[in-house]
């Protein structure tokens, strides 16, 4: 069961502060994120994840908690193009960092073995969060399995309401919306996966049909 308390700072736009903190841990996310996520790893209880865009490394760190917590042995592959000093403590914790962009300029192809990891036996949960949300899910959404499931951060289904019911509100960044993927979800037979949850928490989600 997910405890509220482990949310050890909430973020607060209003006041222009978008950081939020889960047993201690910063992360760039707003803090309905923790229990939304929680939830999709109880329930889904993958084989793997990959996330594109460690940041920080707060956000990181509560998959790994969050894995720990559900007793998931599962392994977290996480890739920046930046490195920084927090990516110590998750690569002490087990998570694989790796400072590499793995995407070519205009994100038409990807490193291999990003394929090859998702594409392993098992659901993959693929966390887009990097330099260009709308580009890593329009292509990873091509090479993920049936029962795979895809995520793109900072995300409002629409820009009216992202103005009208989010912005200052519980977030403050519009960086990828339906009208980006609709031609990814088609092709690629997604479908909204828990999507109530993850508005509040400004993801996307979708799970391959």
């Amino acid at each position: 069961m997910f405890k509220k308390e482990n949310i050890t700072r909430e973020s607060k736009l209003a006041e222009h502060d978008s950081l939020s903190s889960y047993l201690g841990h910063a992360a760039q996310q707003n803090h309905y994120a923790y229990e939304a996520f929680y939830n999709l790893l109880n329930e889904v209880k993958p084989s793997r994840i990959l996330e594109i865009g460690t940041a920080m490394g707060g956000f990181t760190m509560f998959l790994k908690l969050t894995c720990n917590d559900l007793r998931l042995n599962i392994p977290i592959l996480s890739y920046d193009i930046h490195g920084r000093q927090e990516h110590s403590t998750l690569i002490e914790s087990g998570v694989d960092v790796r400072i590499e962009n793995v995407f070519n300029d205009n994100y038409s192809e990807v490193k291999q073995e990003i394929i090859d990891y998702i594409q392993q036996d098992g659901t993959t949960l693929v966390l887009c969060d990097g330099g260009w949300k709308i580009g890593e899910f329009n292509l990873l959404s091509k090479f993920i399995k049936q029962g795979d499931i895809i995520m793109a951060h900072d995300y409002a289904s629409t820009t009216d309401y992202f103005n009208n019911h989010i912005n200052l509100k519980f977030w403050n960044w519009l960086e990828i919306q339906d009208s980006d993927i609709q031609g990814a979800v088609s092709s690629n037979n997604l479908e909204p996966f828990m999507q109530e949850q993850f508005t509040q928490a400004v993801w996307v989600c979708k799970i391959k049909k």
